[in-house]
């Protein structure tokens, strides 16, 4: 799933991407980027492959870093400056960070959503000469963003990835096909690509993972496409799930019973279980938030009556593999 191929599908938001990066590199002028998107969209892929096209024909050096791995800035500046021992003073690991992009370069900060502070953003626009790729689910992060000096500095130009459409996601998995297997069937991509687009919110991830599943079996029939997506449904996202924490997940689980998160804040304090027994409301919303930066759900603003509350929507299109993760674990 982490492969890069060379050959990639030139989404045509790629066009303002590719303006701005030129009038960086011939005008010095950086022009910050945030690319908005759902997963499996493309966002990384994209980012990734023009910064090497950049470090291929113009020797511009490129640093990629995964927020939800590195929430904080001392950790960016530890891990873009490869000094991870406490023995260094954050004053010397800024100060081998600003040489590190005293010329032009393009730092690639991916779901930036995860950053618990700003000040990576605020120190890149206002000490570096680097133009920064900011790669995001959340379509309403910068908005939300409470840091006035750093919206300041950033100014950047926002850019939407759209889902693919059934044509883009076929484009996408022949392109993996040719590469990738000795043998396939056309029609059978085209039904997988359509299913994708209307069942999976055109994830790419799912596309290939399935494709690969096909590939394996070497079987074609719509039955065989079917159950490959499932398969692969189930290997992607629950690889997300099987990373939540016992706590996250089960109140992941109370949301998809409760969409009125306050009532599922009532079932998980009164529940028995340990982990979720007398939980704080801030600690129940910490872990609604996490899950949000997640993907898994979106919250909604809600009136009833004459109050609000927030809604849960859940994201996943098989809540099923929730309860069958919980089932394994307890």
């Amino acid at each position: 799933m982490d492969y890069k191929p060379d050959k990639i599908l030139i989404r045509s938001e790629l066009d303002k991407v590719t303006n701005d990066l030129a009038d960086y590199v011939n005008l010095n002028l950086p022009r910050h980027i945030i690319i908005y998107g759902s997963k499996g969209s493309g966002k990384t892929l994209s980012a990734l492959t023009m910064a090497k096209a950049l470090k291929e024909s113009k020797n511009i050096p490129y640093y990629y870093v995964n927020a939800r791995e590195n929430p904080t800035s001392i950790k960016i500046y530890r891990t873009m400056t490869k000094i991870s021992s406490r023995g260094h003073d954050i004053d010397e690991v800024k100060n081998r960070f600003d040489s590190l992009l005293s010329g032009k370069s393009i730092v690639i900060l991916d779901e930036v959503d995860f950053l618990q502070d700003y000040d990576i953003l605020y120190h890149i626009t206002r000490h570096t000469k680097a133009n920064l790729i900011l790669l995001t689910q959340k379509v309403y992060w910068y908005k939300d963003m409470n840091d006035e000096s750093v919206k300041s500095s950033l100014q950047p130009d926002h850019i939407v990835f759209h889902e693919y459409t059934a044509n883009e996601m076929k484009e996408i998995l022949e392109m993996r096909a040719e590469e990738g297997l000795y043998n396939y069937s056309q029609e059978a991509i085209s039904l997988l690509s359509a299913m994708l687009v209307r069942d999976y919110r055109s994830d790419a991830r799912i596309g290939i993972k399935a494709l690969e599943i096909l590939g394996r079996s070497n079987k074609w029939t719509d039955e065989d496409v079917g159950n490959a997506l499932k398969q692969a449904y189930i290997e992607v996202e629950g690889e997300t799930l099987r990373n939540l924490g016992d706590r996250d997940l089960l109140i992941l689980a109370s949301l998809i019973k409760n969409q009125d998160t306050n009532k599922a804040y009532a079932e998980v304090s009164n529940s028995n279980n340990i982990l979720l027994k007398g939980m704080s409301k801030s600690t129940f919303f910490q872990s609604v938030n996490y899950l949000q930066n997640l993907g898994l759900i979106t919250l909604i603003k809600k009136k009833i009556g004459r109050y609000y509350t927030m809604e849960s929507q859940i994201l996943l299109s098989d809540e099923s593999i929730v309860s069958a993760e919980l089932r394994k674990r307890l």
